[in-house]
């Protein structure tokens, strides 16, 4: 099963969106404009019209400390709610959504702030995985997959269930490529000193 990922955009504060990215991907994205944003530009409007079935627009109509925050909240608690499964990002520089995902992750939600696009993991191409991923097995040596199988398991769960088959290999071999594995005729993993 093929996890859905939900991507809410607090748009009044962070207007980069890299619409190529959620292209064939498991993406809903959830674009809230704040009172500001009522006016967008026609070149914005026609890159986000290709990804239409992907992209739903959500205006707060209300202004005030935390506005956009509160509304942005309530769609992820309203999406939880229908697809509790489902892996929950917030795209924005603003630090007070910590406690909301902090609140989601302690009730067993799949769920990450991230600053830009290009920070989800789903949402990466090849060699941003790759790069994610020497980064992560570089931090844990202990727990380290000793077999190409576990490997591949852990890429799968590093990024939420959400890649093709051919995108897990496509990062073992980025890996290899890398030289920070290498794979024996038995399918052991041997990690760069």
């Amino acid at each position: 099963m093929i996890r859905m990922n939900y991507i809410f955009v607090d748009f009044e504060n962070v207007q980069e969106t890299d619409w190529e990215r959620i292209a064939d991907k498991p993406v809903k994205v959830v674009l809230v404009l704040g009172e500001q944003q009522s006016k967008l530009p026609v070149a914005f409007v026609k890159k986000l019209l290709r990804y239409a079935s992907q992209v739903q627009l959500v205006e707060t109509g209300r202004s005030g400390k935390n506005a956009l925050d509160m509304v942005l909240a309530h769609y992820v608690g309203a999406i939880r709610v229908k697809d509790p499964e489902g892996y929950f990002h917030i795209v924005s520089k603003d630090k007070g959504f910590d406690a909301l995902i902090g609140h989601l992750n302690d009730n067993k939600a799949r769920a990450r702030r991230h600053a830009s696009f290009s920070e989800i993991p789903v949402l990466m191409n090849a060699e941003e995985r790759v790069s994610l991923v020497r980064r992560q097995l570089k931090e844990n040596t202990s727990g380290r997959p000793k077999k190409r199988k576990a490997l591949e398991s852990r890429i799968e769960v590093a990024f939420g269930r959400a890649l093709s088959p051919a995108e897990v290999q496509d990062t073992v071999q980025g890996l290899v490529r890398d030289k920070t594995v290498l794979l024996s005729d038995t399918d052991e993993v041997i990690y760069a000193p």
